[in-house]
């Protein structure tokens, strides 16, 4: 299938089109007062987090990574760095902190690496392009 030449078209595909995936069900992307788009590129001691979201009941945060292609198993460790740094640093009380992992294919290694990780999830994004004729 197709993918996304880079992972910036992604990201931006994914934020521009939130309300109609099903994340949209359970999460909105972090925002502040004084910046709306804190979530996105979420600047940390530890890199950017690519989407930084929270559910809709704030108990929950969610650190998503994207991957234009293929994830492996760094990328767990990285998605797992950022949860340590999202409880540490902006979890409150009671806050839980999940990952989901955002990515065209999964290598196995990948697979074996988020089965030992209750917090820790993997979608897998498909591009669909259609043609249609125009009425005139």
């Amino acid at each position: 299938g197709m993918s996304f030449p880079f992972e910036s078209l992604l990201e931006k595909f994914l934020l521009e089109n939130w309300e109609r995936t099903p994340l949209a069900k359970e999460w909105v992307v972090f925002s502040t007062p004084d910046d709306p788009e804190a979530g996105n590129q979420y600047p940390t001691d530890v890199g950017r987090i690519d989407i930084l979201a929270i559910d809709k009941t704030q108990t929950r945060f969610l650190v998503v990574e994207l991957k234009r292609n293929q994830s492996t198993d760094q990328t767990v460790g990285q998605v797992m760095r950022y949860i340590g740094w999202v409880k540490k640093n902006l979890a409150k009380d009671g806050q839980s902190v999940e990952g989901l992992i955002i990515a065209h294919m999964v290598e196995e290694t990948a697979r074996y690496a988020i089965l030992a990780l209750p917090n820790v999830r993997m979608m897998i994004y498909e591009v669909e392009f259609r043609l249609k004729e125009c009425r005139l």
